[in-house]
């Protein structure tokens, strides 16, 4: 009995071959599939997505958020280039809203556009005005430049 069980126990002996699970990292994915597989594990609780198609191959997907419009930018081969989040400027994080309201006393945020991509820092386009000038400004970390200085009229 002892020997039966001994036998049982060599190395190249078993019930089943076990095999690991075979990656299909070279499978042939469309460039649609792999963005909006990527979208689905970044935005899973998003239930409004709509899908567009832009001319040079490329795509992105927007959805709403409260009052938040956020665009998803994919490159040709799917993969994630950048997200673009439109928002009033009551939304503005506060540290970014007193940065820029300290640079232009007199003036108040009508919109904002977020630009977040990867390796690099987050880019916010602001649209300021009073009662006769408009400004877009563009704060990237501790900058605020002047981009545009317009003329109500």
């Amino acid at each position: 009995m002892l020997l039966a069980g001994l036998y049982c126990l060599q190395p190249n002996l078993h019930a089943a071959t076990y095999r690991s699970p075979v990656r299909y990292e070279n499978s042939p994915v469309s460039a649609a599939d792999r963005a909006r597989a990527n979208f689905k594990e970044n935005y899973a609780w998003v239930k409004d997505a709509s899908w567009f198609d832009a001319s040079d191959n490329s795509m992105y997907c927007i959805f709403h958020q409260g009052s938040m419009v956020n665009r998803i930018f994919y490159d040709r081969n799917g993969n994630w280039q950048y997200t673009l989040i439109s928002y009033p400027g009551s939304v503005l994080a506060k540290s970014i809203r007193d940065k820029v309201l300290d640079n232009f006393a007199g003036f108040r945020i009508s919109y904002v556009n977020e630009v977040r991509s990867d390796g690099q820092e987050t880019v916010y386009m602001i649209n300021l005005e009073d009662d006769s000038n408009i400004k877009v400004v563009q704060v990237t970390g501790d900058d605020v430049l002047v981009k545009q200085a317009l003329t109500k009229g």
